[in-house]
């Protein structure tokens, strides 16, 4: 047991889209490599004022009764994946965020899937709405892609690191997240052009990395640890290295070039271009 595993379940976030069914594959091996519960989650947000008495309607039986199918699709992803794991299922009345929030507080790890598109599209809402849902979990928020045919792959995890205290919680979570998948880490500062002009900035994130790096290599001393300096925009920089990732990882705010990564222009870009597993990491999640 490790500061980011908890008995709490990893919760995920289920409809009908394929992107939905791929976030439950994802949570379902967070869950069953990490020994915990998975529990499966659809919101249904009702179309009148819950005042009005619409338990007996033939449209109310039949929209929970869709909701019931969804979440016994979702189950038997899961159990055909990890026959022996433990998953309960809860059909919610209420707006997807506030019920998505809520279940985040008793929660391991949240997932949500988010369809690949130009648009900010997901299955449940990640755009304006979704949005506040990052930095303001107390736990992980994994975002899983519908996988690009021949370009995600089981390549090391990667993590963006700027030295805040944010990026060095997201260093705790990608270490545990490589040893439990047997995958390595590549830690990656990424400096605008602008700092790439200052004097040996390379040298100086190389020795920045390995401070923020240390205490965990000595943790996992099997695991191989790979760093990296980047110049340019920090979104598409860590987008293009974790093509091939098993997953990014990155604090939900940070300083330098994360600052407001999540709830601006560049957060909206990292979204649309990670083509694997995009996990943000609160800053008061155990380091």
């Amino acid at each position: 047991m490790n500061g980011f595993e908890t008995l709490r379940p990893v919760v995920v976030g289920v409809d009908r889209s394929e992107a939905s069914h791929w976030a439950v594959r994802w949570a379902a091996d967070e869950a069953a490599a990490r020994h915990l519960p998975l529990r499966l989650l659809h919101a249904q947000e009702w179309p009148v004022d819950r005042a009005t008495d619409v338990v007996d309607r033939p449209w109310a039986i039949g929209l929970r009764a869709a909701g019931e199918a969804v979440l016994d699709t979702a189950r038997l992803l899961a159990t055909e994946r990890h026959p022996g794991l433990e998953i309960a299922a809860a059909l919610t009345e209420g707006r997807p965020v506030r019920v998505l929030r809520e279940a985040a507080d008793e929660a391991a790890q949240l997932v949500l899937g988010i369809r690949r598109s130009s648009e900010a599209h997901s299955a449940l809402p990640i755009g304006s709405r979704g949005a506040s849902l990052a930095g303001h979990l107390g736990c992980p928020l994994a975002l899983v892609p519908e996988p690009a045919d021949g370009v995600s792959g089981p390549g090391p995890v990667v993590v963006g690191v700027d030295g805040s205290e944010c990026s060095r919680a997201a260093v705790g979570f990608a270490f545990e997240e490589a040893s439990i998948g047997g995958a390595g880490v590549l830690a990656v500062e990424v400096r605008r052009p602008a700092e790439a002009g200052r004097p040996d900035p390379v040298e100086e994130s190389l020795v920045d990395l390995s401070e923020v790096l240390a205490g965990w290599q000595e943790k996992y001393p099997d695991l191989r640890i790979r760093r990296e300096v980047l110049t340019g925009s920090p979104a598409p920089m860590l987008a293009a290295v974790a093509t091939r990732a098993r997953c990014l990882v990155i604090g939900s705010r940070g300083l330098g070039g994360f600052r407001g990564l999540l709830f601006g222009s560049t957060g909206r870009a990292l979204v649309h271009r990670c083509t694997v597993p995009l996990v943000i990491v609160p800053n008061c999640a155990p380091a």
